[in-house]
């Protein structure tokens, strides 16, 4: 799930919408994607991808939507599409240098990073980001630890990489990455492993929803505090669930995708 800003010509005032994309509806993989106005609290269908995968990653940088890597029932992927929000319409970019299914995105500093997922054979420490005026991706500096299904946020210039499996163990680590120095450091655990967490920054804070521990599925939601560097349990959602996106939208965190029994069309705010 991503967030986009725009700006709405005819009343001249920021306009926030909500897209889902891909996915598994419990009976076969989609292509297709869904865009929620909250001023009119309705979705509504927009052109679908090219290729239908679920364990993708979005992120929005300077306009368009990207999707990227994913998986299906026989393989992972390396393919990237880009979405055109005026146009409604998809496009092929450059593919990453790796499958990534399961992997996490942000945009940050005019790329968009490929932090993590699985090849198909085993979950990845490697990152790679994409410079869309090159259409080229570049592998950069590593993580300390492998992880996919893993929740990715930015926060004061940094990238933050929270949970996830490593293969199948759920991890609690979370690590932050500086473009500027090109270092990772590990960061406060949070306070129960999460894989498959959704994650997003909100007020100066890193956000975990629900997630995976090892024995069952969370609605438990802990927030990081970057001057403290702490976790700490805040709230919980309605429904537990991994696998969920989360996006921003005018200071409420929304959710989609309740894996945790079957598929769900649930959404949640907080």
């Amino acid at each position: 799930m991503v967030y986009s800003y725009r700006l709405n010509s005819r009343k001249y005032q920021g306009v926030g919408k909500v897209y889902a994309v891909g996915g598994h509806d419990g009976n076969e993989h989609l292509g297709n994607m869904e865009m929620f106005d909250p001023h009119t609290n309705k979705w509504m269908m927009k052109a679908s991808m090219n290729t239908k995968r679920r364990g993708i990653a979005l992120a929005a940088l300077g306009g368009p939507i990207y999707a990227i890597g994913g998986l299906d029932d026989n393989s992972c992927f390396s393919d990237v599409e880009r979405y055109d929000i005026e146009s409604d319409r998809w496009s092929a970019v450059a593919p990453m240098n790796t499958p990534r299914g399961g992997v996490g995105s942000v945009a940050l500093g005019g790329y968009v990073y490929a932090v993590g997922g699985n090849d198909g054979v085993a979950s990845l420490s490697s990152v790679e980001r994409f410079d869309p005026h090159l259409n080229k991706w570049t592998d950069v500096r590593e993580m300390g630890q492998r992880r996919a299904g893993n929740g990715v946020s930015e926060l004061n210039g940094c990238l933050y990489v929270v949970g996830g499996f490593d293969d199948n163990s759920p991890l609690s680590s979370v690590e932050r990455f500086d473009p500027r120095t090109d270092h990772w450091e590990y960061v406060a655990e949070l306070t129960t492993p999460r894989g498959g967490v959704g994650v997003a920054t909100v007020m100066g804070r890193v956000f975990a929803v629900g997630g995976h521990n090892g024995n069952i599925y969370l609605n438990t939601v802990e927030a990081f505090e970057p001057r403290m560097n702490r976790w700490e349990l805040v709230g919980s959602v309605s429904h537990c669930r991994a696998g969920a996106g989360v996006a921003v939208c005018s200071t409420h965190i929304s959710q989609i995708r309740d894996v945790g029994q079957g598929s769900s069309n649930v959404a949640d705010c907080m």
